[in-house]
């Protein structure tokens, strides 16, 4: 897909950006290695560490220009119909924002065992927002791939359509492995990295697949 519009050009630049800035994590090698070892990224934003203001910031500034990017999109994808990806794009948003702003648990700071998979810690504002956006995430994915299907087997098997399923099977994929990882406590770091990195895939995507609403 070819963006000439203006509009365009400068959503997919935020898009960008909004994928890099969500991967900001590898930082906390070396702004709060101990952090790192046997826990969840999120343990990087506990008020109590010296950089959280870093890992804060990043999330709560990709979670605005998500919503920025989403608003603006609101704009120009008529009719309405056609929004439905978008809503759950907006949801990531939002959920993300509260994300960054409620931090996990300080009882986190130790270990993932530490922290556990109990129900409070699972209902607790910070874990909600993150299933929340992730939820949000997978609906965005999901019906953008319906809507190119829709519009006919040469749109469906047209690079970005392409490009987009992959997008999905590796979000998918990945957010599977982390499920089974937090549950199983092994290999913790690897699947939360992947599940991140593939989120930052979909944040570039996504808005692509959703300008292509923009047109007749």
């Amino acid at each position: 897909m070819k963006i000439k519009s203006p509009a365009g050009k400068i959503i997919l630049k935020l898009s960008i950006l909004t994928a890099v800035i969500y991967n900001i994590w590898p930082l906390g090698y070396w702004l709060d290695p101990s952090a790192l070892n046997d826990n969840y990224l999120s343990v990087l934003e506990v008020y109590s560490k010296p950089y959280a203001w870093v890992f804060i910031l990043g999330d709560a500034l990709t979670a605005t220009v998500v919503i920025i990017i989403g608003l603006r999109l609101l704009k120009l994808i008529q009719p309405p119909r056609k929004r439905s990806a978008l809503i759950g794009y907006l949801v990531f948003g939002v959920a993300t924002l509260f994300e960054a702003t409620t931090p996990i648990s300080n009882r986190c700071d130790e270990s993932i065992s530490a922290c556990g998979i109990s129900p409070v810690q699972i209902f607790s504002i910070h874990d909600l927002a993150s299933i929340i956006a992730a939820l949000g995430l997978f609906y965005a994915l999901y019906k953008s791939l319906a809507y190119f299907k829709a519009r006919g087997k040469e749109t469906a098997k047209s690079c970005l359509a392409r490009c987009l399923n992959y997008t999905f099977w590796i979000w998918s994929i990945s957010g599977l492995f982390l499920i089974a990882s937090v549950g199983l406590n092994r290999a913790t770091l690897i699947s939360q990295a992947l599940f991140i990195m593939a989120c930052g895939l979909a944040l570039i995507m996504l808005p692509l697949a959703m300008l292509q609403l923009t047109e007749p």
